[in-house]
């Protein structure tokens, strides 16, 4: 069974949406709230595989309640965008969202959206089901004093190069900063994955978390959304923009 949470203020989509599911043997709704409050609580208690999330809740922005989520889930959980608004899509497909769906819900879409869903877990390898993020790649770096630890990159946003001590650092979710080790290169950094791209001589970005160019600055989304020193050089410009338009 794929176990469902909704998250919507809108009792009348709810009950469209709900009911559309009932019609898929193989969902079960689990629970159903309507803040970000009870959301959250829903989600941790049932644990679901997918998350219909609406974006435009009565106490917080759906968006900022998937990004604060995500710290926090020990299970891979597929989360569907579900709202009345097209001009949050690319958005959503920014946060790396499963989907995204118009209200009221197409029943097409629903069935073409949860027959993704079943051939994406059926390649997901066991081993790694249990795992935040699925399937996604842990990054094993060294640190200054030699010790290597093993990152999710969903939870770096940007790496920073100091250029006092000249060594390179990360600068995760959770404010820490892990100095790296002497050798670590923008070369090397960059080597970690595509989601990682370099705007400054001093500064590689996580993309997944740019919500905007705002002239010579890249403007995060939460967790880093104070952040305001990632500024963009002309030399990177270009290459940045192409990959943030191609997301």
């Amino acid at each position: 069974m794929i176990r469902v949470v909704i998250i919507d203020d809108d009792k009348p989509s709810v009950d469209v949406l709900a009911g559309a599911l009932k019609g898929f043997p193989q969902v079960e709704v689990v629970a159903v709230a309507c803040n970000s409050t009870d959301g959250e609580a829903a989600v941790l208690a049932h644990k679901p595989q997918l998350l219909f999330l609406d974006i435009e809740l009565p106490n917080a922005n759906g968006m900022d309640f998937l990004a604060g989520m995500r710290q926090k889930l020990t299970w891979q959980m597929r989360v569907v965008f579900y709202t009345s608004y097209e001009r949050y899509l690319l958005q959503a497909l920014r946060m790396q969202a499963f989907d995204f769906l118009l209200k009221p819900v197409d029943r097409k879409e629903l069935e073409r959206l949860l027959e993704r869903y079943g051939e994406e877990a059926k390649a997901v390898p066991a081993a790694l089901a249990g795992m935040p993020g699925g399937s996604e790649k842990l990054l094993s770096v060294t640190t200054i004093i030699n010790e290597r630890i093993v990152l999710r990159s969903r939870n770096i946003g940007y790496f920073r190069y100091n250029s006092g001590r000249k060594l390179w650092e990360v600068v995760l979710a959770n404010s820490r900063r892990v100095v790296l080790k002497h050798n670590t290169t923008a070369e090397v950094i960059l080597a970690y994955g595509p989601e990682f791209v370099q705007i400054h001589k001093t500064f590689i970005i996580n993309i997944s978390y740019l919500n905007l160019i705002q002239g010579n600055q890249c403007l995060m989304l939460h967790p880093f959304e104070n952040v305001d020193e990632l500024k963009i050089s002309k030399l990177y410009r270009k290459k940045l923009l192409e990959c943030f338009y191609d997301l």
